[in-house]
């Protein structure tokens, strides 16, 4: 997908980023923070009655939340991704100049040097690259995603291929010295268009 050029598809590649961020930001889908490995157990607890704690870490977060949007807006094609750890908002940005405006907001800044256009182009190129792959390789990536802690991204993979295609990546470098992060993956692959 050409993210320079306005096509139909240009509205859709929007809402799905936006979803995206907002799935990030909320935490839907994520055991753990970025760029940290899930652990092997796997805990259910019963559903409780929410307390005032929980209703204020509520109104904490869409705060938060607010903030992101109004940094995202700010800083432009500066920003590249907002999370939030600990009960506190990150972002990272490409500009060292705007870590005041990010402080200023009340979030914690980071300097990253890829900007978020370039980090969905490495999605796209590691895309291209399993595509070109033989199997097991080609189809035990799972997913792709923006690791705004390191500026670079992270591929979930089948646990019984990392070893594999962390060299494979690191010999072919398709995504240059974009950071590229691995985490176990126990999802069904689906194979790469090449």
């Amino acid at each position: 997908m050409n993210f320079n050029s306005r096509t139909s598809r240009t509205p859709l590649a929007l809402a799905s980023t936006a979803l995206m961020a907002s799935l990030l930001l909320t935490g839907c889908g994520q055991g753990t923070d970025p760029g940290t490995k899930e652990s092997s157990g796997s805990a259910t607890s019963a559903p409780t009655a929410p307390s005032e704690n929980q209703s204020e870490n509520s109104v904490d977060q869409n705060a938060l939340l607010k903030i992101n949007d109004k940094l995202s807006a700010d800083l432009g094609e500066n920003y590249v991704q907002g999370w939030i750890k600990n009960g506190q908002l990150h972002v990272s940005t490409t500009d060292e100049g705007q870590l005041a405006a990010i402080e200023e907001a009340g979030a914690v800044g980071h300097i990253v040097k890829h900007s978020s256009q370039e980090l969905r182009q490495a999605i796209e190129k590691i895309m291209t690259w399993q595509g070109k792959q033989e199997n097991p390789i080609r189809n035990s990536i799972h997913a792709y995603s923006l690791n705004p802690e390191t500026g670079g991204i992270t591929l979930s993979v089948d646990k019984s291929q990392i070893e594999a295609i962390t060299k494979l990546i690191e010999a072919d470098q398709p995504v240059g010295d974009i950071p590229v992060d691995f985490k176990s993956s126990g999802g069904i692959g689906s194979p790469a268009k090449s």
